[in-house]
């Protein structure tokens, strides 16, 4: 079993809100253009200017990736800035991505905090998973495993799936909570459900549940596979969000 650090350390490059099915990464190799991405951009740049705050959103990504245009982190700041102050959701949380890696802004932990929790206030899974980062680490806060637990929890409930195995990780080891193997199982097994996984992830999932079913009673297990299946059939309760 790892330590639940790393998967945090892994999550931070990879929980910005895709756009589509892109993603900003630190240090993402740019996209080579092509006339979708070109005309994408276009439409986006034209919606945006009309003040579209999605479209903003939308652009400063594709600045921040260079889809349909050469990379720009400073373009891509001001348009997520100006997206963000217009109240959406995945702007403020790719801002405060910006802030906390310094991409055309100067790192600023605080900052990166602000609007991320504007965005996980507006239950954006990718924000509040987000967050679990921030206090599991205690980047620009004081690390706290309750609150890092509780906004991953958030964040599996929608279905991240990040989020989840970061959650499971935590009960497993008992961290922001007590040791709890039965739900850690169900978030495991929720995770490993996802089609998106890479081959390398599934066998790292498989090697964690194997890891608890050494520790667990048969009936332990029973129960929870037995949550899995009820979460995946919407018999389980969502976490409210807030």
């Amino acid at each position: 079993m790892k330590s639940p650090l790393f998967f945090l350390v892994a999550f931070l490059l990879f929980c910005a809100v895709p756009l589509g099915a892109q993603e900003v990464s630190a240090l993402a190799t740019p996209t080579p253009p092509n006339e979708e991405d070109v005309r994408a951009f276009q439409d986006a740049l034209r919606q945006a200017q009309r003040g579209d705050a999605e479209a903003m959103g939308n652009l400063g990504l594709m600045y921040e990736k260079g889809m349909g245009c050469a990379p720009d982190p400073a373009k891509a700041f001001h348009w997520l800035e100006r997206g963000a102050h217009k109240g959406d959701a995945a702007s403020e949380n790719n801002l405060g991505y910006l802030y906390l890696n310094g991409l055309g802004v100067k790192e600023d932990a605080a900052q990166a905090l602000v609007w991320i929790q504007k965005a996980a206030d507006q239950g954006l899974a990718s924000a509040q998973g987000n967050l679990g980062l921030i206090y599991g680490r205690g980047l620009g806060v004081h690390k706290d495993y309750n609150q890092s637990l509780l906004w991953f929890k958030k964040a599996a409930e929608q279905d991240d799936s990040d989020a989840q195995v970061n959650l499971a990780q935590m009960l497993s080891l008992g961290e922001g909570s007590p040791q709890d193997y039965v739900e850690s199982y169900k978030w495991f097994t929720i995770a490993l459900r996802n089609h998106a996984l890479t081959d390398a992830q599934v066998l790292d999932l498989r090697d964690d549940i194997e890891w608890l079913e050494r520790r667990m009673t048969g009936a332990q297990v029973n129960e929870g596979k037995k949550r899995a299946d009820a979460w995946e059939n919407g018999s389980a309760t969502p976490t409210p969000q807030g």
